[in-house]
């Protein structure tokens, strides 16, 4: 049986839910889920009492994605729900596509001045 870890996601919003920020959680991670879950309403009550709006949720995840480079990518619905998602970031790709970028800037600069 693979383990699965989890983690804590806090967000705190203004009552219409326009303006909504993470705070951070108690742990970085968790070893089960429920461990996470035992954690969550108590952390749900340090939520600053100007943030009328609070919302918390653990998420699981794959151990190995802590030593992967991921983005969080969270959304608060209007029913008072988060959606989270869990995206990994791939840097060479990124490199390559800055690179080409690159080149094709300087390829259209010089089109330009020949035709100038």
């Amino acid at each position: 049986m693979e383990h699965i870890a989890a983690f804590m996601l806090l967000i705190a919003c203004s009552d219409d839910l326009q303006a909504c920020r993470e705070y951070p959680a108690p742990a970085v991670a968790y070893e089960t889920v429920e461990q996470c879950r035992a954690e969550l309403t108590p952390a749900l009550r340090t939520m600053p009492a100007s943030q009328t709006k609070s919302f918390g949720k653990c998420v699981e995840i794959d151990p190995a994605l802590f030593y992967e480079d991921v983005e969080i990518v969270w959304d608060v619905t209007r029913k008072g729900g988060i959606e989270v998602s869990i995206d990994v970031i791939n840097p060479h790709m990124a490199i390559q596509s800055v690179a080409r970028a690159d080149i094709a800037a300087n390829a259209n600069q010089e089109a330009d001045s020949e035709l100038n």
